[in-house]
């Protein structure tokens, strides 16, 4: 079946062949006028980070693809995902290593525990960073000692998912200043 727009060069790929920068398709609505009508159309989003998760009781692997957007989906192997396959330059992550800090600031604020504002807020810095073109890392001991590494880069912030054990937290903010991460 067919949904995405014939104009654009999506195709459906085995997950074992999607690569860092091809972009991720999807349906999703957009209004066509003022009064609340919505039309389909196809949305291009780019896979910047590519791993294997556990395969929740189904055969074979299970990937998992994060999108610049800090969304993450996944796909098993038996799977077949609707993607545009060729990677363009603007389309791959920015930065070398693998991609720690994927959380976009106010990722969570849906959530009614906390907010990434006030756990932010509440965060003191344990470990500061910086990459000479501008980045700067600081890992934050936050509210009920929830860690996390958060990323400054040209005027966005980005959180590492949350770690209890500061053990796992270390090896994050460790994996960035030797240049594994980012």
């Amino acid at each position: 079946m067919k949904w995405f727009d014939s104009t654009l060069n999506v195709k459906y790929t085995h997950p074992s062949e999607i690569r860092e920068g091809m972009r991720w398709a999807r349906e999703v609505q957009r209004p066509i006028g003022p009064h609340g009508a919505m039309r389909p159309c196809t949305e291009l989003t780019p896979v910047w980070d590519i791993s294997l998760g556990a395969s929740g009781g189904y055969y074979g692997s299970r990937y998992l693809f994060r999108l610049n957007t800090g969304e993450l989906r996944s796909a098993q192997s038996n799977d077949r995902v609707p993607v545009d396959p060729e990677i363009i330059p603007e389309n791959r992550p920015p930065h070398e290593s693998t991609w720690i800090t994927n959380e976009p600031f106010g990722f969570h604020d849906h959530k009614a525990f906390t907010t990434d504002r006030e756990w932010y807020e509440r965060s003191r810095v344990l470990e500061r960073f910086e990459v000479e073109d501008g980045r700067v890392y600081r890992l934050l001991n936050g509210k009920h000692g929830v860690l996390k590494v958060c990323r400054w880069d040209q005027g966005k912030k980005w959180l590492s998912p949350a770690r209890v054990t500061p053990e796992c937290a270390y090896d994050q903010f460790e994996a960035i200043t030797e240049g594994r991460g980012w």
